[in-house]
């Protein structure tokens, strides 16, 4: 369970969202939060009951979905059409190994600037 702290700031990001707390919200947002990994639903539950919460599958469908929809997570597919979730709220992009599976982020600002001039000028040229 999250340290008093915690459920604080989980109680926080749920009211700025106009969501309503509750402890499978609190429990997804804190499990999210305390790995660094991008679990499926199914991962993430079984990382639940693992820590021993007693939540559903269905109800870790739900609240995804619903913190999703608030903004509080990120949902994309891996490589093999897997839907996942990441808690982490700064802007990034995921970037998948072919060999191991393994999904790191990556930060927009530790990309190089991208020069996007060349590409409109192409385009420019191109036009009827």
């Amino acid at each position: 369970m999250a340290k008093a702290k915690e459920r604080e700031s989980y109680r926080s990001k749920l009211k700025a969202m106009g969501l309503r707390h509750t402890l499978p919200r609190e429990q997804i947002l804190a499990y999210l939060d305390s790995k660094n990994t991008h679990p499926t639903p199914e991962e993430l539950y079984l990382g639940l009951k693992k820590k021993g919460y007693n939540i559903g599958l269905s109800t870790v469908y739900l609240n995804l979905q619903v913190l999703r929809e608030a903004g509080l997570l990120w949902e994309f597919k891996d490589q093999k059409g897997n839907t996942r979730y990441d808690g982490f709220s700064e802007r990034h992009h995921h970037l998948f190994c072919l060999q191991c599976g393994s999904i790191e982020d990556v930060l927009d600002k530790d990309l190089p600037a991208f020069d996007t001039a060349p590409i409109k000028q192409a385009i420019e040229a191109r036009a009827c």
